[in-house]
C-alpha cells in the first residue's frame, strides 16, 4: 500500500510503532506529512533516495499493522459535496486512531447503514 499523505497526529501515532531513528522519522514526515518529493528530501538530508524510501516504507508497514485483522482499505477518488468529504475524511482519521476493533466495526456498520438509507431515498 502506498500512502500519499498522513495527518501529523496520524503520522506520530504510526511512527511510534516503529524503530526509526529521529532522522529517518524526519525524512518520512517530510514526505508523508509535508508532501515533499523523496528526491528533494534525500538531497536535503544528504541521503540516497533509497534511504528515504526505506523510511517511508517503514511508516507504511506500521500504518498497515494498525488496521485490525480482517479489515482492509482501498484508496480512490470521488467528487463529493465539501461537507460530506470533510466528514468522511474525519471519520477515516478517527478509524485509524481508534485502537478498539469492535468500536471501529460498529462505527463502520452505522455509516454503511446510513449510506444505504440515503441511496434508497435518492432512488425513489
Amino acid at each position: 500500500m502506498r500512502i500519499k499523505r498522513l495527518a501529523p497526529h496520524t503520522f506520530d501515532l504510526v511512527a511510534a510503532d516503529t524503530r526509526l531513528g529521529a532522522q529517518a522519522r524526519d525524512m518520512a514526515r517530510a514526505v508523508l506529512v509535508d508532501g515533499r518529493a523523496q528526491a528533494d528530501v534525500a538531497t536535503e538530508y544528504g541521503m540516497s533516495r533509497q534511504r528515504v524510501n526505506l523510511a517511508v516504507a517503514a511508516i507504511e508497514r506500521a500504518y498497515v499493522k494498525l488496521a485490525a485483522p480482517g479489515e482492509s482499505s482501498i484508496r480512490f477518488e470521488l467528487e463529493l459535496p465539501e461537507a460530506l468529504a470533510l466528514e468522511l475524511s474525519a471519520l477515516a482519521e478517527a478509524l485509524v486512531q481508534c485502537p478498539d476493533a469492535e468500536r471501529r466495526g460498529a462505527a463502520i456498520e452505522k455509516v454503511l447503514a446510513a449510506a444505504r438509507s440515503g441511496r434508497k431515498r435518492l432512488s425513489t
